[in-house]
């Protein structure tokens, strides 16, 4: 009986002290991060995106020309260079001027956090190699 205490009240112990208020590790936020699927994205962006910045982002969709101003090519090493995830998903909700840019690239609020995470990795793949 007092060993199955022991027991109990290390497994209790052990159970507190390693995870219960630690934050995740590095590797494991890493992870769930790659578990977000870009094809959610990529429909998202043929619906959504195409009209202005094209098929396969260079800025060069059917509404491009009469915007009054250049459509960004996602597509430009030095530009993807320049944006962090956040960045882009803030542009995604909220519209290029939220950042700065253009009031061309309207807002996306009804896009759910899991959407717009999706978006933002098919944008990532987007990168000319």
């Amino acid at each position: 009986m007092r060993r199955a205490i022991t027991l109990a009240s290390g497994a209790l112990w052990c159970t507190c002290h390693t995870g219960c208020s630690k934050s995740p590790a590095p590797e494991t936020q890493a992870v769930a991060q790659s578990h977000v699927d870009p094809s959610v994205g990529e429909q998202i962006f043929q619906i959504r995106c195409f009209v202005c910045h094209g098929r396969s982002g260079i800025g060069d969709g059917p509404s491009a020309q009469g915007l009054g101003a250049p459509v960004r090519d996602l597509t430009a090493a030095e530009w993807q260079n320049s944006m962090t995830d956040q960045a882009i998903a803030q542009v995604i909700r909220s519209g290029a001027k939220a950042i700065g840019g253009n009031a061309a690239m309207p807002p996306n609020p009804d896009l759910s956090n899991a959407q717009i995470q999706s978006l933002t990795q098919y944008i990532r793949e987007l990168r000319k190699k």
